[in-house]
């Protein structure tokens, strides 16, 4: 019989087992592709993305290491005498840095006839670091105003900040603090908490650390 050219050649055993080699190391190759990929992965996205989640605490540290320092005082608060009236025992012996370290009677506001008033002494134990505070209580909100009021409005001086007191969400007084006009290095600050007026006075860095820590 004579060959017919037109007929399909029959696939021989070594052609078959060449195919299947070919496709093993075809596979093989995409394997190797992906392992590639994922080390490239897990060497320049992952890193990136840990440091990334790690920016907010780090930030979060240098916020609190520039908060300002509570640290104790470096002095010891000196002890109030047993007849030491309520209100001046409601004075804290210590306020952040700062510690009590005088408290004496006082009659600068006298002629508005305040009930009490003291002259007390806040330190910090380091030269430029004491605090003067002097307040007095009246039995009514509206005398302890009128004498903030006067004693505000003779305050010279520019402006350093200014607001409301509040206690318990409640409004309860308004105060300001000014440079002192004759240093620029001293301020003074009076606030009214309803009954009680204070007033502060020193260096402007202490007195400002003073005042905004004090509880009343």
């Amino acid at each position: 019989m004579a060959d017919n050219p037109s007929a399909p050649l029959s696939s021989s055993p070594d052609s078959s087992a060449h195919a299947r080699q070919r496709r093993r190391r075809i596979g093989l190759v995409i394997a190797l592709a992906a392992v590639v990929v994922l080390v490239l992965l897990s060497a320049f996205v992952w890193p990136h993305w840990a440091v990334r989640s790690q920016q907010p605490d780090a930030q979060a540290q240098s916020s609190a290491s520039s908060r300002p320092s509570q640290a104790s005082p470096k002095t010891t608060a000196a002890p109030l005498p047993d007849s030491a009236s309520e209100l001046l025992k409601a004075m804290p012996d210590t306020v952040g840095g700062f510690a009590r370290v005088k408290a004496d009677s006082d009659s600068e506001w006298s002629t508005r006839t305040p009930i009490e008033e003291y002259s007390l002494v806040y330190s910090t134990g380091r030269s430029g670091g004491d605090v003067t505070l002097h307040l007095a209580q009246w039995s009514r909100s509206e005398d302890a105003k009128a004498l903030y009021d006067s004693q505000s409005t003779g305050m010279s001086g520019k402006e350093l900040a200014s607001g409301k007191v509040r206690s318990g969400g409640t409004v309860t007084g308004s105060y300001l603090e000014k440079a002192d006009g004759d240093d620029e290095h001293k301020a003074l600050v009076i606030w009214q908490n309803d009954t009680v007026v204070f007033r502060a006075q020193g260096q402007r860095t202490a007195l400002e650390a003073f005042y905004k820590a004090f509880p009343l």
